[in-house]
């Protein structure tokens, strides 16, 4: 499903790219945070890999950006063996639309102060 963005003057932006350049995610991380905002489910890595058809080793560094940045959670499971943990990913959809609605206002707030400043020192040359 595609959710465009319409500017004033017309220009029509894709809703996933707006995302990415907010906060500097590539596709593939997009990929990621979009199948699990889609997903009612905790998945693995190996769920990912193969929902996503991509290898599980393109996975990893993709997921900690995303958990970095605040996009996407894990839980540890529980009762594995000794060796590397396992993780469960998800996102808390509503925690989410608030982490952008909120960056968004921040983004906005900051603009209008920095215009308004701008602006007042503007002189004609």
């Amino acid at each position: 499903m595609e959710f465009r963005i319409q500017f004033p003057d017309g220009r029509q932006v894709d809703f996933h790219k707006l995302i990415e350049f907010l906060y500097g995610i590539t596709d593939s991380e997009m990929n990621i945070l979009h199948l699990l905002l889609y997903t009612d489910e905790k998945l693995t890595v190996e769920d990912i890999s193969e929902r996503l058809k991509i290898a599980k080793t393109s996975i990893s560094k993709p997921v900690n950006i995303l958990l970095t940045k605040g996009l996407i959670m894990r839980d540890k499971v529980e009762g594995e063996s000794k060796r590397r943990p396992k993780y469960l990913y998800y996102t808390d959809k509503s925690a989410v639309y608030n982490k952008v609605i909120s960056d968004l206002d921040a983004i906005a707030k900051i603009f209008c102060e920095k215009y308004k400043s701008h602006i007042e020192t503007a002189t004609v040359k």
